[in-house]
């Protein structure tokens, strides 16, 4: 008897600081680490900072990370809808922290923003572009910049077009990549390319999972499990091979999201989504944005059948806009910042130092 009750109070001793260990890693926000010179020591001038501010009324989670708060600011406007990309960029795209003030924003109802969602009648796409409106706001009072580079991936790409049609005064330049133009068309050529690459590669698994699925639009309570697929096959054979192993672990990994950021991570991707991705049924961008009145380049994926990049290379000959630049990534996707991160990153750089040399004086205020 007693020697069970020593070993019932040994178990004890050890279950209750992995307990408590648990409870903070839950509870923790997260923290990013301190921009260091080549020699390991912080950089007085930079900026890495995790932080929650308000937009549209509800807390929201932004990550600032630059070698020097004087360099021009790049928001990141990720996928979606309810996806954070803040680990991704982290990991593949950290080189242009060395030339911009790079801005991550987790957006309502994504990974650290993920309680702002509850209010379930925010969630609209007017209140998504309002909310970046205010954030452009924050960043060019808070950093004496007027404008801000806008990079928008996917559904960022919707935000970051309907942003640039609203805010033209705060937007240096708008970089669309995996660019969405047109909700239907979109994803009934997705579910078209998915089946020709399934034949293509007698992928039988993949036909039978499309037969499945059916084609878009989806809706019901399946319905994001059922994009998911979608998409999942529309990229099965195409761009880099083998990157969602590495996307999956730059998330687990990321110290900038807590045990409970990451569970949200996954699902906010699943609720959110199916609340706003409906909303873009009437959504086409050649009719409701003909043109910007800032510079505009689109980075394209040679294989992106998610987005497929021929809505978007005809809705660039069509878009008018002050300065228009196309650019391939041949051995890209979906995501040319993930599958071909080298060459996205240098894009940017030269693209920004071009504009910052043309026009020095844009970047103060």
């Amino acid at each position: 008897m007693e020697h069970s009750t020593r070993r019932i109070l040994a178990g004890v001793g050890v279950g209750l600081p992995l307990v408590a260990l648990g409870a903070r890693l839950w509870s923790s926000q997260g923290a990013t680490p301190r921009i260091r010179d080549e020699r390991g020591r912080p950089v007085s001038e930079g900026i890495a900072s995790l932080e929650q501010v308000r937009l549209g009324g509800v807390e929201q989670w932004l990550l600032l990370r630059g070698r020097s708060i004087l360099n021009p600011l790049l928001l990141f406007l990720s996928d979606g809808p309810g996806c954070s990309e803040m680990a991704w960029v982290r990991h593949f795209n950290a080189p242009l922290e060395d030339h911009f003030l790079v801005v991550q924003w987790d957006q309502r109802g994504a990974a650290k923003s993920y309680s702002a969602r509850k209010d379930r009648d925010d969630l609209t796409v007017d209140q998504f572009v309002s909310d970046a409106s205010e954030l452009l706001e924050l960043l060019t009072s808070r950093f004496s910049q007027q404008k801000v580079f806008i990079v928008g991936h996917a559904w960022g790409s919707i935000l970051g077009v309907l942003l640039a049609q609203r805010r033209p005064e705060r937007i240096r330049a708008y970089v669309g990549t995996g660019q969405q133009v047109n909700f239907l068309e979109n994803d009934t050529l997705s579910h078209l390319r998915a089946y020709e690459l399934a034949l293509r590669y007698a992928d039988h698994k993949a036909l039978a999972r499309l037969a499945r699925i059916g084609p878009p639009p989806y809706t019901g309570p399946d319905m994001a499990q059922r994009y998911l697929t979608l998409f999942s096959l529309a990229s099965r054979h195409a761009g880099r091979r083998g990157l969602l192993p590495a996307l999956l672990s730059s998330v687990l990994t990321a110290p900038e999201y807590s045990l409970r950021d990451k569970m949200h991570f996954f699902l906010g991707m699943r609720e959110t989504f199916s609340r706003v991705y409906p909303q873009l049924a009437g959504l086409d961008l050649e009719a409701q944005v003909p043109r910007l009145e800032v510079p505009v380049w689109f980075l394209l994926g040679r294989e992106d059948y998610v987005t497929p990049s021929e809505i978007a290379v005809r809705y660039f000959d069509k878009l008018e806009a002050p300065s228009k630049t196309l650019l391939w990534f041949e051995h890209s996707g979906h995501s040319p910042p993930f599958e071909e991160p080298g060459k996205f990153n240098a894009i940017l750089k030269q693209q920004v130092r071009a504009v910052v040399e043309a026009q020095p004086e844009a970047l103060l205020h």
